[in-house]
């Protein structure tokens, strides 16, 4: 939520009937939700309309999961006009990435409030981090007391909500060895009207991870090249 807490707290203030409102304000810069106007569309994810955005009307162009991709996407371009002079830009790295690497390096190294010789803990990171998307950063002082173990877990989710849609999640959780999430079944949120709604697995989508999968194959070429280098578990 904006006030910084998880929605299974009590203190967040979360409503289950507005799933919306009071949240984190990187969950409308990163996607779209149903209701909400993209430049001067009306999205409707629901399966109460007959436009193709609703959610599983039309196979491989409706969303899947209710949601719609907003980061990185410009809402002033009107694709009616015979020539597009704006560009879709991608971020392959970004100052938060290294903001966020780092504190998951300290919170490792010397807790949630050390920092070594370099002036800045992980709690400083992920107050600043917060302070710029306007979230409040009390509960991060109450994580921080909980120690490392704690720490840590938050910093994953902060990498899952700041790093959102830019090429991370997959890896990390591989670096994690978190199979849990790997094999997590995506959710999807379903609107029968502009008010009611359900959630729900997203149809077809089971995730059969196994253990071996943390690491990758090693390509057969490169395995022809030295006798003595074997294939690792799983991939032969």
């Amino acid at each position: 939520m904006a006030n910084g807490y998880p929605i299974t707290d009590s203190r967040s203030g979360y409503n289950a009937e507005k799933p919306y409102e009071g949240r984190d304000p990187r969950l409308s810069d990163a996607v779209l939700v149903n209701g909400e106007k993209f430049g001067e569309i009306t999205i409707c994810t629901g399966t109460y309309d007959t436009k193709t955005d609703g959610i599983d009307l039309k196979s491989g162009e409706s969303t899947r999961t209710g949601y719609f991709l907003k980061k990185f996407l410009r809402s002033d371009v009107n694709l009616g006009e015979p020539k597009v002079e704006k560009y879709h830009t991608w971020a392959y790295i970004r100052m938060t990435e290294f903001y966020l690497g780092y504190a998951e390096a300290a919170n490792e190294a010397w807790g949630p409030d050390g920092s070594g010789s370099y002036g800045m803990s992980a709690v400083d990171v992920l107050t600043a981090i917060r302070q710029r998307a306007g979230v409040e950063t009390d509960y991060i002082k109450e994580v921080a007391a909980a120690g490392k173990d704690a720490m840590r877990e938050f910093i994953h989710n902060e990498r899952r909500i700041e790093l959102c849609f830019e090429n991370h999640r997959l890896f990390d959780l591989r670096r994690w060895k978190d199979l849990d999430h790997l094999r997590e079944m995506p959710r999807a949120i379903e609107f029968s009207s502009e008010t009611n709604f359900v959630i729900r697995d997203v149809r077809n989508e089971a995730r059969d991870y196994k253990d071996y999968m943390i690491y990758g194959p090693i390509p057969h070429s490169e395995c022809m090249k030295f006798s003595n280098l074997q294939q690792n578990d799983g991939w032969n």
